[in-house]
């Protein structure tokens, strides 16, 4: 007779979990893919990339915003399946905004390209 604790059990969840969104972001990514292989040239692969581009920037500031308004019940709830002491809650939920603003400046930097616009307006034209 198999006997079965609860963190088994809660390890089996995260476990089928995480593997079902690997699944699902293997598939997304596969069709995106697909989608490349289909388009005769570059430029409508461009094209497409500028039209969404501005929903992706929509999409990343909206994951900051998500991680930064619930960071707390987050901590609370990993220190509720025990996963972490009370100590290191109180570290986790002192670090939710240096992790919100090194978020933001990688979105700045990599996402909105901030590099090549400084550069742009530094630089000027080349006579």
């Amino acid at each position: 007779m198999a006997v079965f604790n609860r963190s088994t059990v809660m390890r089996r969840r995260g476990f089928l979990g995480l593997s079902l969104l690997a699944v699902a972001l293997t598939i997304i990514v596969g069709v995106v893919l697909w989608q490349a292989v289909e388009l005769s040239s570059v430029a409508q692969l461009s094209a497409q990339i500028d039209t969404i581009r501005p929903f992706a920037s929509v999409v990343r500031f909206a994951f900051i915003g998500g991680v930064a308004a619930l960071w707390p019940k987050l901590i609370h709830l990993v220190y509720e399946y025990g996963r972490v002491d009370e100590a290191r809650r109180d570290e986790l939920l002192a670090q939710r905004w240096r992790v919100v603003g090194w978020l933001l400046i990688i979105e700045l930097v990599l996402g909105q390209d901030l590099f090549c616009r400084f550069f742009a307006v530094t630089t000027g034209p080349v006579v």
